[in-house]
């Protein structure tokens, strides 16, 4: 998998973790959805997104900002 996709999966899967509150011990759940989405999975493969709704669509259509705390 070419480093950028790579990036944008981990980018998006990041962005749903936060969506959903920081859950622990979905990682795998949230990579996967975002391979789907950014197309790394077969498109027979795709996942569904409960969040993709309202207010939950617009947090989720933006960049994940990574801002570290002191």
């Amino acid at each position: 998998m070419p480093d950028d996709t790579e990036d944008r999966i981990r980018e998006r899967a990041y962005a749903i973790w936060e969506a959903q509150g920081h859950p622990e011990g979905l990682a795998e759940d949230h990579w996967r959805q975002a391979e789907a989405e950014i197309g790394g999975l077969p498109e027979d493969s795709t996942l569904p997104n409960p969040l993709a709704t309202g207010a939950a669509a617009e947090l989720l259509s933006r960049p994940a900002s990574r801002t570290k705390s002191a």
